[in-house]
């Protein structure tokens, strides 16, 4: 069946106007905006971390946020904005979007492009504009404190709702998502291959045994499921600091990944959160040999992140 949307149709020989073009270039716009709309407005993405310089001035870090009218606001380097608190001390800081004309012809800008401003105020939202906020600072004791609230932030579709603000795989600056009405696990392995009859080892570090344990599994077409659980893959726990996900012998499900998620009962205090380092197995290697190949691949991170790279250090 073809797909048929509202597009702009060229053909041999046709006089191409402006009318032609101007639809083209609505018709992408319009589905740049619902995309927009859909992620959410009136908000920041990511990004545009505050950090306060001196008592007359703060560092925005770059980041992009969208109005309310699902316009982009882009800061594409970091930037320095000086404040000025006046009688008062509490300011807020705030994007709002702006236009910038390049190459007129006939003294009409022909080349638009997107653009922003960076203000501070000293009223409080909510605010009748299309502004953004994204910082709230007070002035105290001649120092500057910066408050970044997560309700001005679009958590990420895959946010782990930890209700801090972390670093994504390309380190930008997120947050996480609000806490749920239960705490997230202490341990997540995230989703590792296990293959069928194999078994996959990890050290969770939580020196207990006493806990409660989730296991799921992602299938082949990406699904997640817990069906099958203790005949086709299970867990053991062994000794207080370590979790053996295991698999079945039978092999038709193909490609299975397993994630194991840990609660120790009773306990409030914080989990391992820095990666554990896995040097891989001990080598011996001849006198002379010119190379040879170090494997940390079973390094595991914690809360379902990812080890992006490895730093070997030579002891002598």
């Amino acid at each position: 069946m073809k797909h048929e949307e509202g597009s702009t149709r060229f053909v041999d020989g046709m006089r191409v106007t402006s009318e032609h073009l101007v639809h083209l270039q609505d018709v992408l716009m319009a589905a740049v905006v619902y995309l927009r709309q859909t992620v959410g407005t009136g908000k920041v993405a990511y990004g545009l971390k505050v950090e306060p310089l001196a008592a007359d001035k703060v560092k925005v870090g770059m980041g992009i946020a969208f109005d309310r009218l699902a316009r982009p606001l882009t800061l594409e380097q970091e930037k320095e904005i000086a404040v000025s608190f006046g009688s008062s001390n509490t300011l807020y800081l705030i994007l709002l979007y702006a236009l910038r004309s390049e190459t007129l012809v006939n003294g009409i800008p022909t080349i638009l492009s997107n653009d922003l401003k960076i203000e501070s105020r000293t009223d409080a939202p909510p605010y009748t504009d299309e502004a953004v906020l994204f910082a709230e600072l007070h002035l105290t004791a001649g120092r500057i404190e910066v408050v970044q609230k997560g309700e001005w932030y679009l958590p990420p579709l895959n946010h782990g709702h930890s209700g801090q603000f972390l670093l994504d795989q390309q380190m930008r600056w997120r947050f996480d998502g609000h806490r749920v009405g239960i705490a997230g696990p202490l341990y997540d392995s995230g989703f590792i291959q296990v293959e069928a009859g194999g078994e996959v080892r990890l050290n969770h570090g939580l020196k207990t045994s006493d806990l409660l344990v989730q296991i799921q599994a992602r299938l082949p077409d990406a699904s997640v499921t817990n069906a099958g659980v203790g005949q086709n893959f299970w867990y053991e726990l062994v000794g207080d600091q370590e979790v053996r996900l295991k698999r079945g012998t039978d092999a038709s499900a193909g490609r299975l990944e397993l994630r194991v998620m840990i609660w120790p009962y009773g306990q409030a205090g914080a989990g391992p959160l820095l990666p554990m380092a896995d040097a891989g197995d001990d080598l011996v290697i001849e006198s002379g040999s010119t190379s040879f190949t170090l494997d940390a691949t079973r390094s595991r991170a914690f809360e379902g992140r990812a080890i992006s790279s490895y730093i070997w250090l030579q002891h002598s």
